[in-house]
């Protein structure tokens, strides 16, 4: 006899999880607004022969964006 388990989680409402919530979505906003990534999914967009013609691989789109701040 196969058994199933439903629960439901509350939402949180203490204070703590509200700024946590509050938190989260601002890194969030701030990730998908920055022009970096904006750059990493129009290349993400990109066909594998797109790419080849470039000279990248999928691999290297983070490190090819990112290359001027940071050693990948």
């Amino acid at each position: 006899m196969a058994q199933s388990a439903n629960s439901t989680i509350a939402p949180s409402t203490g204070v703590f999880s509200q700024v946590a919530e509050g938190f989260t979505r601002g890194l969030t906003f701030l990730i998908e607004n920055n022009p970096r990534y904006a750059r990493i999914e129009k290349i993400n967009r990109m066909s594998d022969a797109e790419l080849e013609a470039q000279g990248v691989t999928r691999a290297e789109v983070v490190r090819r964006v990112f290359r001027d701040r940071f050693y990948l």
